[in-house]
């Protein structure tokens, strides 16, 4: 969990002459969702916007094409039969699709995303001074994060395009071409069937699969991006009580420190709250989906073996469960940084407070007793236990 906190040492010159914006922060969710040409955040109705959306509502009917294809071919049961392989990847498939589908509902919710987007965008500091006290570079999105997104991509990719390659490789060895694809729920006769129609199955599922992946992983990214924010605030509101020296000749001005500490902390568990409600909802059924996915794609890899299929499946199973972790590690964090504040609180060198002083310091001892924490709609509480139990069943 370290590692997500610390940032990578090739930005160490930079946090040395420069800090962060709120801007800085916002680009990798951002552009995770540009990729199946989804905005959240623009609002003007721009050509390229309009270019965007056109591009977003082909992939979203591809999207609902492949899983109409796909139920349709489930009730056909007879044409499954008794390969067991093949069962296992519809349910995989169809589990996935469940995921990722229940993720994309959350961003659907734009004007809450935009009204807590600026909420946290006010509190931001905006002086080089008040983000060098904030250690704003050291909540930036961390190397090992950025390092997974891209893996997550290419493995998302490579699970995809196998058949294509595959029928590539194919080609090269036997000079025949397979007309491999990768969604068994398409048939294809290579000898009866136009050349264009693997075509247009290969768009349709790349563009499918494109909002899947963006949707499962993205969604997550923008619950990152905000957990981020509300641990950076906690951290510097703890940080700030136990470094603070109060004195008895400076009464106003340490009740005035004491209450901005006291407002922030307020606005800082009403925030959490709003994540709960905006998120809460899909982190229950994916916690639920995720477990019964693990389970799938554990039965395809090792049924598959070293095969290449098998190995793409390895490395997307790896991904998956690095994606449950991460939003774990973060709900872990948001309760950890929430705790340290009544830690800070006790070690505060309040001997040469007024009274009043300290009845506020005691009130803020009390109020972080209940940390703030990522929620699953307050059926469970999101930390690395969860993430343990969901690998555990």
């Amino acid at each position: 969990m370290a590692l997500l906190v610390k940032n990578s040492s090739q930005f160490t010159s930079i946090m040395k002459t420069d800090s962060y914006s709120y801007e800085d922060f916002l680009w990798l969710p951002k552009f995770s969702y540009y990729i199946c040409g989804y905005e959240i955040l623009e609002a003007k109705m721009t050509r390229r916007r309009i270019l965007m959306q056109l591009f977003h509502w082909t992939c979203v009917v591809s999207h609902v094409c492949c899983v109409v294809t796909m139920l349709k071919r489930l009730i056909e049961w007879d044409n499954i039969g008794n390969d067991f392989l093949l069962i296992a990847r519809y349910t995989m498939q169809f589990t996935y699709v469940i995921n990722s589908n229940i993720k994309y509902v959350v961003v659907l919710q734009k004007q809450a995303i935009r009204r807590l987007n600026g909420k946290l965008a006010a509190l931001y500091p905006e002086s080089k001074q008040a983000r060098i006290d904030y250690s704003v570079n050291d909540h930036y999105w961390p190397r090992p994060l950025r390092v997974f997104v891209a893996v997550y991509c290419i493995s998302s990719v490579l699970v995809i395009g196998q058949p294509v390659l595959m029928s590539v490789f194919i080609y090269i060895r036997t000079n025949h071409y397979p007309y491999l694809h990768f969604y068994p729920h398409y048939t294809l006769d290579p000898q009866q069937d136009p050349l264009w129609k693997y075509f247009a199955i290969n768009i349709v599922e790349w563009l499918h699969s494109d909002l899947m992946i963006v949707s499962n992983l993205s969604t997550d990214l923008w619950l990152v991006h905000f957990e981020m924010q509300i641990c950076m605030h906690l951290d510097y509101i703890a940080r700030s009580l136990e470094n603070y020296q109060p004195h008895w000749t400076r009464d106003s001005i340490d009740l005035k420190f004491i209450s901005q500490l006291v407002d922030r902390h307020d606005q800082l568990l009403n925030l959490q709250e709003d994540i709960n409600r905006i998120f809460g909802g899909s982190l229950l059924l994916n916690l639920l989906t995720t477990a019964m996915l693990f389970c799938n794609m554990a039965v395809c890899a090792q049924i598959q073996g070293l095969s290449l299929d098998g190995i793409t499946l390895a490395g997307f199973m790896i991904t998956t469960s690095s994606q449950l972790y991460l939003v774990c590690c973060y709900g872990e964090m948001v309760q950890l940084f929430s705790s340290n504040i009544s830690h800070a609180a006790y070690n505060n060198n309040w001997s040469d407070a007024t009274s009043a002083y300290k009845k506020s310091l005691v009130n803020i001892i009390l109020r972080a007793q209940r940390p703030a924490e990522l929620s699953a709609m307050g059926y469970m509480r999101i930390s690395l236990n969860t993430f343990k139990e969901v690998g555990r069943h």
